[in-house]
């Protein structure tokens, strides 16, 4: 009887990524350790894609998904490959055409130069609501800092006494 091929260390990472991301519990912290786990063992992190997750995405898109939520998935085997060395310190090693043609599976999106104009405009307005700062070409009229409401939770503290001394 023949025996089962010894899967390769990267078709073990695929396939434990790719059941955490399906089971709902992998966070970047847990990719994190993961990753870090398997970069001790020196594999070679260019291999070709076997598993799918339910909703169809790549190992690749997985782990930029997880890692770089607002990234675009344009690149996706750069930003693998970056996000890959940055945790497990690995120096990415040169692709093979094999790999190459294995991590384009899916059909890019390319995005219009309008697209990342409006990214850009749209970045820009969210800072401007992030740092809490008006537009330089609007003027507002400065708000007085109101104080701060009382809330009608229990306060152990109000109408406090001290206790009652023992009296003989």
């Amino acid at each position: 009887m023949p025996k089962a091929a010894q899967p390769t260390p990267f078709q073990l990472f695929e396939r434990v990524v790719i059941g955490l991301y399906d089971g709902g519990v992998l966070s970047p912290a847990v990719l994190e350790r993961v990753a870090g786990g398997f970069a001790h063992t020196g594999m070679e992190w260019d291999g070709a894609l076997d598993v799918t997750a339910v909703d169809g995405r790549s190992l690749h898109e997985v782990v930029v998904l997880t890692m770089l939520p607002g990234d675009a998935l344009q690149s996706v085997f750069d930003s693998f490959a970056s996000v890959i060395e940055h945790i497990a310190g690995a120096s990415r090693a040169p692709a093979t055409k094999k790999a190459r043609g294995a991590r384009e599976t899916r059909p890019r999106a390319r995005a219009s130069n309008k697209t990342g104009a409006n990214e850009a405009a749209g970045a820009d307005d969210l800072l401007t609501q992030l740092s809490d700062s008006a537009p330089p070409d609007k003027r507002r009229r400065a708000k007085a800092p109101s104080a701060p409401t009382r809330s009608g939770g229990f306060n152990p503290l109000l109408n406090a006494a001290p206790p009652r001394s023992k009296k003989a």
